[in-house]
């Protein structure tokens, strides 16, 4: 038996993860308790990630499909790697040549992503051939926060990101972290994180149509909303929070932008106003303002849920 350290590619913290080799073959996985960041801690996806790789269904060889291509029909038959690639690279040409660079897509998933070389080389290989058709996995849940993070900070690139260890409240819109393990924040363990912060007082509150898995009474309670609702209870909490006057204006004047337009857009949206759509009562969203605006530091994150909506 021989033991390999590795990383799991299936999402940001890439948790340290020891692999067990016998006679050439991984046979099990477990956390790297002497790595200095994940620290022995790793998720369900990456322990049990050889369930992937030794699944008999998985596809380690080209299939070319023979015959119709009618859904059900047709015959899938293995190939070579080099006459596969030639077959690609020469359709891929009269694509680009008759249609145009555009008329070629790609779908880049997590695995590939977090790839250190595939990453760079997938981007590489669509500039070269000029294809704008680009997608991949946060295409489809979280385009929301490269928009925003252009649209602020003036580059899709940079997003923030909630300091767990030194909030006093923590708002969580569309997030499951116990599940999820949270999305761009590259936290081995966010539970640990989230009981450290409760245990030391801080409140935390997910915002979600369901009683998830990460509240708990030493980890944060949920305040239940109607499905994709977040929206308007957002605006509600900015409303009353400048109802409470809450807003900072000497920060607004050195780094604000069309607070007003901002303002008339949230005046509509009363705690009153919004309680029947969002299923709350007004008081709970009040207090909820009241309590994140009146911490002295209080931080925001959220994910998949609100990305998608």
């Amino acid at each position: 038996m021989k033991s390999i350290p590795t990383f799991c590619r299936v999402c940001e913290p890439s948790c340290a993860l020891i692999a067990q080799i016998a006679n050439g073959k991984v046979t099990r996985l477990q956390p790297d308790k002497a790595h200095p960041v994940s620290k022995g801690f790793a998720c369900h996806k990456g322990i049990n990630y050889l369930a992937i790789h030794q699944d008999p269904d998985r596809l380690d060889q080209p299939l070319a499909r023979q015959g119709s291509r009618r859904p059900g029909e047709g015959q899938w038959q293995p190939r070579d790697w080099d006459s596969v690639v030639t077959d690609i690279g020469a359709t891929l040409s009269q694509i680009h040549e008759q249609y145009g660079p555009d008329a070629i897509g790609g779908y880049i998933g997590n695995p590939s992503a977090f790839n250190a070389l595939g990453s760079q080389a997938i981007g590489d290989f669509f500039m070269a051939m000029g294809s704008r058709r680009i997608f991949n996995s946060g295409t489809q849940d979280c385009a929301n926060k490269f928009a925003a993070g252009e649209a602020v900070f003036g580059t899709s690139t940079l997003h923030p990101v909630p300091d767990i260890e030194n909030t006093d409240c923590l708002l969580m819109f569309g997030e499951n972290p116990k599940v999820s393990h949270m999305s761009f924040i590259s936290i081995a363990d966010p539970m640990a994180k989230i009981r450290t912060a409760c245990q030391r007082g801080a409140r935390v509150f997910y915002i979600n149509p369901r009683q998830i898995e990460s509240a708990s009474p030493k980890t944060g309670e949920v305040i239940q909303i109607l499905p994709d609702t977040d929206l308007y209870l957002m605006a509600a909490l900015l409303h009353e929070i400048d109802r409470l006057g809450r807003f900072d204006e000497s920060v607004i004047r050195e780094h604000g932008t069309r607070i007003e337009a901002l303002r008339a857009f949230i005046a509509p949206y009363c705690a009153d106003t919004v309680a029947s759509v969002a299923g709350l009562s007004a008081d709970t969203i009040r207090d909820l303002a009241d309590t994140f605006s009146g911490a002295e530091r209080a931080s925001v994150h959220m994910s998949t849920g609100v990305n998608m909506g």
